[in-house]
């Protein structure tokens, strides 16, 4: 009997190394797949702020909103204030190039870029301060938007593997809700 429980224990060690070799394998495997993904994804990818600046000075104006679209190609979506008017711009994330412009129409019902940027008494940087404040991480999304009819900054900021909505009113520059994103 003594024998025989042996050789079952043996056998049940035995299948646990196996299983754990297999998942630990499984994780580095796909761990690595994950890191080379997102390396390839952002490599030769400019920085937000060098595409800030290069389109700031090639529009001669000031760039208001910012986002990054991961689709492939992988884009920069603004919008830039200029003498003319606010125009929406994307732009190639990895050459720099305007993909395409276009002024926005102040005949929509919402309100315009440009109205709700001179509304804003705070910035988009004081908005991005406050936030990080609240949660730290990276931001990867400001957009200035107005909420029931209250003019509020939406951040989107990753912490890790979280995602969390951070929504600052652009007036009082107040944390109006903090969100984890599933």
């Amino acid at each position: 009997m003594k024998k025989q429980w042996s050789t079952i224990k043996q056998g049940i060690i035995q299948r646990k190394k196996v299983i754990m070799t297999v998942s630990i394998a499984s994780v580095l495997l796909f761990g690595g797949a994950a890191g080379t993904a997102v390396y390839a994804v952002n490599k030769g990818a400019l920085s937000e702020d060098e595409v800030v600046k290069m389109i700031s000075e090639k529009l001669g104006g000031e760039v208001t909103q910012f986002e990054k679209d991961w689709d492939q190609p992988m884009t920069y979506e603004m919008t830039v204030k200029t003498e003319e008017g606010y125009q929406d711009v994307d732009v190639d994330a990895e050459k720099g190039e305007i993909l395409s412009q276009e002024m926005e129409d102040d005949d929509d019902d919402d309100m315009s870029t440009q109205k709700a940027v001179e509304t804003a008494k705070i910035s988009m940087d004081q908005a991005e301060k406050i936030a990080l404040k609240k949660v730290d991480g990276q931001i990867t999304d400001v957009e200035l938007d107005s909420e029931n009819g209250i003019l509020v900054y939406e951040l989107e900021i990753n912490q890790g593997q979280k995602e969390y909505d951070v929504v600052v009113d652009a007036t009082t520059g107040k944390v109006l809700k903090t969100e984890l994103d599933d």
